[in-house]
């Protein structure tokens, strides 16, 4: 895949849709507890990504090349307030994101003038792995995850990139038979809510390893304001049209 640009692209959605970028909690409030998702590992694990996009909580994530990302998340206000810290070339860069309604602004470091740039995520093209659609539709990540089988709290199975709405036609053609089983593990609380995920991308290039979102504290208090409008400028093209591309 193109590590470079999913290295911001996938740490935004992991806090944006709560499933680590290859899927999402849905908004949707009713109750999954069924007769089916107790006996299916698979519709289980589906109904306990659901109920990430029904509480406000904390999200933590790491995955390699230094990269970080911690937060607080209401998916159903579309409300995040997350920092990235991306560490490169013995440096490492903070970008803070916030979502708002259908406002997302982004602000790399904290240097004195640094302006917040805007984008209306309502406006990017349906496959987009931006998109508020693909990011609240826990239907996208069931079709990726197979072979789910649960051991007391713990889920385990592989990921089938092929089967996602939103993967690069070019990376999967690159990946070839390594995008269609890429392993996971997945832990719950008491309640049934996702408490951790983690996606072993080792298999697909060098340097991709592990990445680790844990969900936590949940019905922590959420509160985020958009930046001071002088603080404010559009994303430029070029990040835009990087953002639009299928991840």
């Amino acid at each position: 895949m193109r590590f470079q640009r999913l290295a911001v692209v996938t740490v935004t959605i992991a806090a944006l849709t709560g499933m680590g970028g290859c899927g999402s909690a849905t908004t949707d409030s009713k109750p999954a507890a069924t007769t089916q998702a107790a006996a299916d590992p698979l519709a289980e694990f589906v109904a306990a990504s659901k109920k990430l996009g029904t509480e406000t909580m904390k999200m933590k994530m790491e995955m390699p090349g230094g990269i970080e990302a911690s937060g607080v998340s209401d998916l159903a206000g579309k409300k995040v307030d997350m920092v990235m810290s991306v560490g490169a070339a013995g440096q490492t860069m903070e970008i803070a994101v916030r979502l708002v309604g259908d406002e997302m602004f982004m602000k790399y470091g904290a240097t004195a003038g640094a302006k917040w740039w805007r984008l209306d995520v309502s406006k990017l093209p349906a496959s987009s792995s931006m998109n508020p659609k693909n990011m609240a539709d826990a239907s996208a990540f069931a079709q990726t995850a197979v072979k789910v089988e649960k051991n007391g709290d713990t889920f385990s199975g592989t990921l089938d990139m092929t089967k996602s709405p939103t993967v690069d036609p070019e990376s999967l053609k690159a990946l070839g038979d390594k995008a269609s089983a890429v392993p996971f593990t997945a832990k719950v609380d008491g309640e049934g809510r996702l408490t951790e995920l983690v996606i072993d991308m080792s298999s697909l290039g060098a340097g991709a390893g592990k990445m680790t979102t844990t969900y936590s504290d949940f019905g922590t208090p959420v509160s985020v304001e958009a930046p001071p409008a002088a603080e404010v400028t559009e994303m430029p093209a070029e990040m835009l049209k990087s953002l639009s591309q299928t991840a």
